[in-house]
């Protein structure tokens, strides 16, 4: 069946936000795209999303970012009411370009900085009611802040790892899968299956395609933007640790001091101090110029 442009709205001509409802009650969204962007925030609740032809069932402070252009339908559960802010804006519309060339992607909001991300939906709800004659430049504001917030925290994908950018389909998708699910637990099987390929298959055919293992690239990722954090925020590092997917304070801080050569802690006040890292091991430590112990 060929996609149609969105049900009601081929174009906008301003930002637009609403606060709904959505349930087993919601006819049928049939495939769509449009020409504009779409951040759907889920409050509360369970749905299914599809953009990319891939399903993500967002949970309570998750979102789903849609680029103009990209074909996507939502589905509802019977008996699960699920509540949503929508937003629906152009690239032309913003102050400052943050978007980039950012995909489509599902993201969650760190549960450390959930209160500051309902607040600012709060607000920006509040200005569709027209309060005066500021309320357009408010709301642009505060998408544009909302878009900061999301860059700031990792949730919105900059330019991913060159890694990623290989040729092979199964593994680009593994990759980006692994990039945009870091904070969370994440194994070989889960990935595997995202590929749909054997879990021993999948290992072989990832080391071999790019050259790193499951773990290292995951590691690589979750150091990536645990060094982002430490300089952009004031969090503390255990707390740093395990918004980035790692369990263990511990572990982050002794992988942490392997691959940049010095501690977290040290890193956050001296950041211009040349590190020599980047190479992780099969264990899940990088390997810098010279061998590191092997856990």
């Amino acid at each position: 069946m060929t996609p149609f442009i969105c049900r009601g709205r081929s174009d906008i001509d301003n930002i637009i936000i609403y606060k709904g409802r959505r349930g087993d009650n919601t006819p049928l969204q049939p495939d769509h795209y449009h020409g504009f962007y779409e951040i759907f925030c889920l409050l509360s609740g369970k749905c299914r999303f599809l953009p990319r032809g891939q399903g993500h069932e967002p949970e309570k402070g998750d979102l789903v970012f849609i680029a103009p252009g990209e074909v996507h339908y939502s589905r509802y559960y019977p008996g699960i009411n699920c509540e949503m802010v929508d937003i629906l804006f152009k690239k032309s519309f913003l102050y400052k370009d943050v978007v980039g060339n950012a995909p489509s992607f599902m993201g969650s909001i760190p549960s450390l900085y959930l209160e500051e991300y309902f607040d600012l939906l709060g607000r920006m709800l509040s200005e569709t009611t027209g309060l005066d004659e500021y309320s357009a430049d408010f709301t642009t504001c505060y998408l544009q802040q909302l878009l900061l917030f999301l860059a700031r925290h990792s949730v919105m994908h900059q330019p991913e790892p060159e890694l990623i950018n290989v040729r092979d389909a199964d593994i680009q998708q593994a990759t980006r899968f692994i990039y945009q699910n870091f904070r969370r637990p994440l194994t070989l099987e889960d990935v595997s299956e995202v590929a749909s390929l054997s879990p021993t298959y999948f290992s072989k055919k990832f080391k071999l395609v790019t050259g790193m293992g499951f773990k290292e690239y995951l590691n690589y990722v979750r150091l990536k933007h645990a060094q982002t954090a430490l300089l952009t925020t004031n969090n503390t590092i255990t707390n740093i640790a395990l918004e980035c997917g790692f369990n263990d304070s511990n572990y982050f801080k002794d992988l942490f001091r392997k691959v940049y050569g010095r501690s977290p802690r040290e890193y956050r006040k001296n950041p211009d101090t040349p590190c020599c890292p980047e190479r992780v091991c099969a264990d899940g430590y990088f390997r810098s110029g010279k061998d590191i112990d092997r856990r």
